[in-house]
């Protein structure tokens, strides 16, 4: 009779798990930032329930994706599924998540911190308390960014495999024929022949004019078979900031390349941090 009713129970368990899943859902809406119309996916919770307040996280693609390329390449999906969180995956170009100098309709930045946000608060039940932003590659740079620019927003910021000083590495794309259809999305975010990056969008002087004590928790992770090696320094370099400013943060170094293998196997732990700095 024991064995039954444990039997029973982790049958009943294991039916609320596979009963768990989150709602997709795919949205657009216009975005005064940019004069034109984006969209997005957004992970609810299962058992949504509009009257209650939920952590957010913000994930970000990196360039020549998309908003689709999270829940479609990776496994993002099952590992939220028991979560109380909800995920939104915006649609942003090959915009380096930057105010564009090149483009006026090309204020990416704005779009992410000020639109995006006014416009899931209003139509989604978030705690805007418990706000997360992470992203992959070019999504990477752009989380921190974004992050450390408006820290009063998000409190973890995370980049798995960030591409953190593109303007200055443009001599090593160069070197490398396979490399140069970056070279157009730099242009028109920072502008031609640019070796280092407007004021503002430099995260090595960025986080230095935070007012101490603002910074949201900083993750970052980077695979030490990463196929370009400024992108390993580059994630050492801040690291190293960081630490020597004393900042609130973990860096990680892990067997692993710039690739989709590596991205939905790191954001798991991406997850679980975002779980323990929110409280949920």
């Amino acid at each position: 009779m024991k064995r039954r009713a444990t039997l029973v129970a982790v049958l009943l368990l294991n039916s609320a798990a596979a009963l768990a899943e989150t709602i997709a859902v795919t949205d657009s809406f216009f975005v005064p930032s940019l004069d034109s119309v984006k969209k997005l996916i957004v992970l609810l919770p299962s058992g949504y329930d509009a009257s209650k307040r939920y952590p957010s996280l913000y994930l970000l693609h990196g360039l020549t994706g998309s908003f689709v390329d999270w829940t479609t390449r990776t496994s993002i999906s099952k590992y939220v599924a028991d979560l109380p969180l909800i995920v939104v995956m915006p649609d942003a170009d090959d915009s380096w998540y930057v105010n564009s100098v090149t483009d006026p309709r090309g204020r990416y930045e704005d779009y992410i911190a000020i639109d995006l946000l006014r416009f899931i608060q209003q139509k989604y039940s978030v705690d805007t308390a418990r706000q997360a932003i992470a992203g992959l590659s070019m999504g990477g740079y752009g989380s921190l960014l974004v992050a450390m620019k408006h820290p009063n927003k998000f409190r973890f910021a995370g980049s798995l495999s960030g591409v953190l000083a593109m303007p200055g590495d443009v001599e090593e794309y160069k070197k490398k024929p396979s490399f140069s259809w970056v070279l157009p999305s730099l242009e028109k975010a920072y502008g031609e022949k640019r070796s280092t990056f407007p004021p503002g969008d430099d995260l090595f002087t960025v986080y230095k004019e935070a007012e101490p004590g603002t910074l949201p928790y900083i993750y970052m992770a980077v695979g030490i078979q990463d196929g370009l090696e400024s992108i390993l320094l580059r994630n050492r370099a801040l690291a190293d900031s960081l630490r020597a400013a004393g900042a609130w943060y973990e860096y990680r170094e892990v067997p692993g390349r710039h690739d989709w293998k590596f991205w939905d196997r790191e954001i798991q732990p991406v997850l679980k941090r975002i779980r323990e700095v929110l409280k949920f």
